[in-house]
């Protein structure tokens, strides 16, 4: 019993401080130590996303989500093939257009979003420019390294086995650069999602982020705080999802 509750304690030690910041949450505002107009109690929170209905929030986190696996797929599937051939067939030509790149890349989404406009139009099309560049560069460079970085010598013994060039992508370059591709993999996602947040405040009428900016011009104090908790939470199941998939993919990888 006692190697039980010792399992139980340390499987819920990390929530413990986030149970303490909720019933801090709860119980500063009703005993007036701040202002219940700016902190609601969370139970308001949750009866606010209650009230709200739990089809209409599932289809506001719906929304958002397609958006942003459509914008990340289509970054992915331009940027992983043109890592492919700028750091593996054309290394001259990366080095060539890196100042260009990485200029371009350091430019932010929303400072581009009225041009994306004019380029996609009002609505989902600028949305989903907006998180196509966001998730286009760091996979992109994060592809270009992993090629760039994977040892020489597993490459030159490779085709001393007389290996053909496919069979050295598929086995010695692209498992020595997978580690960081999917690093740059989930960092495009999360800057996708979060992102998005902002592309939905400026352009859309449904979505997370609308919601947000809806509530703020309406002054809905209390949907405020129950889209930033929606995003929070939906950000991190993407995160604990990733996690999976890159412990999935890169089995092999020796733990450190």
């Amino acid at each position: 019993m006692k190697e039980i509750i010792t399992g139980v304690h340390n499987k819920l030690l990390s929530f413990y401080l986030f149970f303490l910041v909720l019933i801090l949450w709860e119980i500063v505002p009703r005993l007036g130590w701040t202002s219940d107009v700016f902190l609601p109690p969370f139970s308001r929170i949750i009866q606010t996303g209650i009230d709200l209905g739990l089809f209409n929030v599932l289809i506001y986190v719906a929304i958002s989500l397609k958006r942003v696996f459509v914008g990340f797929l289509l970054g992915t599937f331009l940027s992983l093939p043109l890592g492919f051939i700028l750091a593996g067939a054309l290394p001259w030509l990366s080095r060539f257009l890196r100042p260009l790149t990485v200029f371009l890349s350091s430019i932010p989404p929303f400072i581009l979003f009225p041009i994306f406009v004019i380029i996609s139009g009002i609505g989902e099309g600028g949305i989903y420019t907006v998180i196509f560049w966001s998730s286009f560069w760091p996979i992109l460079f994060t592809t270009i390294v992993g090629i760039e970085n994977v040892d020489p010598l597993l490459v030159r013994a490779a085709k001393s086995m007389n290996a053909s060039k496919l069979q050295i992508f598929y086995k010695v370059v692209l498992p020595g650069a997978s580690p960081t591709i999917i690093t740059g993999v989930r960092t495009g996602l999360t800057m996708s999602f979060f992102m998005l947040i902002g592309a939905e405040s400026m352009g859309a009428d449904s979505g997370l982020g609308w919601v947000i900016h809806n509530a703020q011009n309406m002054g809905f104090v209390e949907r405020i705080y129950l889209g930033a908790i929606l995003v929070a939470g939906v950000g991190l199941l993407l995160n604990y999802a990733l996690e999976y998939l890159e412990k999935t993919v890169l089995y092999w990888r020796e733990a450190p």
